[in-house]
């Protein structure tokens, strides 16, 4: 079995040792080597796991990718050259939001098919990355974009609300994006967040050292008069965190 060290400096995190479990089933590591907010009992602290990968979302950039039973978000910003860049849809189609200094671009489906949109915008740089809120912008004829700032969904559902209804396990360390991260896995759910009868539940949290949640997923399964069905599929992931370049979708100069 092989030990994994973890260590933060003023450089950052850096990892001593190969990632392994231990012979109990568990990662081999102290209690004290626990990202904060967890431990070998779980995640003791949803709060501060959800407040360090906001603020971590909110002083880096990003590449964010989150799925909600069949949806796909994706939500890809830099800091440098404050570009921003979000897409949400699933196999049939796909509406897609491109900021780069104060102009705006969209790319929206409608019965007829796409159309597009740019105009300049009174929101800063950090309304897109940051914020807490929602999205909103009116657009020729009667249609509108209507979304969630990533903040607002790590806050909400795609992870604060994993972290509230679900018991969780430690079982090993391990490297995501070369970066060391302690798995949980989920071992029950609460009754209480579901109408009908939980039937089954799985599901893992990966956490590294700074508390951050670096991806998160979860099924659960619920039966009522003899039938099971799917009543909760999500997962996050966080695929670049600190420097990342965005760039500009084909669409954008093909259209305009």
């Amino acid at each position: 079995m092989f030990r994994r060290e973890f260590a933060i400096s003023g450089a950052g995190i850096v990892s001593a040792s190969v990632a392994g479990c231990s012979s109990f089933g568990g990662p081999n590591i102290s209690e004290e080597e626990y990202p904060t907010g967890t431990s070998q009992d779980g995640i003791t602290d949803p709060a501060t796991i959800v407040d360090s990968t906001r603020t971590a979302l909110a002083n880096n950039g990003y590449n964010v990718k989150l799925e909600h039973d069949g949806t796909t978000l994706r939500f890809h910003s830099g800091l440098k050259d404050k570009r921003h860049y979000r897409k949400v849809g699933d196999s049939d189609f796909a509406n897609e939001v491109y900021f780069d200094g104060e102009t705006l671009y969209i790319k929206y489906e409608t019965h007829s098919g796409y159309e597009y949109y740019t105009g300049k915008t009174e929101r800063s740089f950090s309304d897109f990355h940051a914020s807490n809120s929602y999205y909103r912008e009116d657009l020729p004829g009667d249609e509108e974009i209507l979304w969630a700032n990533i903040i607002k969904h790590i806050r909400g559902y795609h992870l604060r609300n994993i972290l509230e209804i679900s018991e969780f396990t430690p079982v090993r360390t391990t490297d995501r994006s070369g970066r060391p991260v302690v798995e949980f896995k989920i071992e029950s759910v609460s009754q209480s967040a579901f109408d009908d009868t939980v039937a089954d539940s799985t599901g893992s949290l990966l956490v590294d050292p700074e508390s951050i949640a670096r991806s998160v997923d979860i099924k659960v399964k619920t039966s009522s008069s003899g039938e099971t069905s799917m009543a909760e599929n999500r997962s996050y992931q966080i695929q670049e965190l600190g420097s990342t370049a965005v760039s500009q979708p084909s669409w954008v100069e093909e259209e305009f």
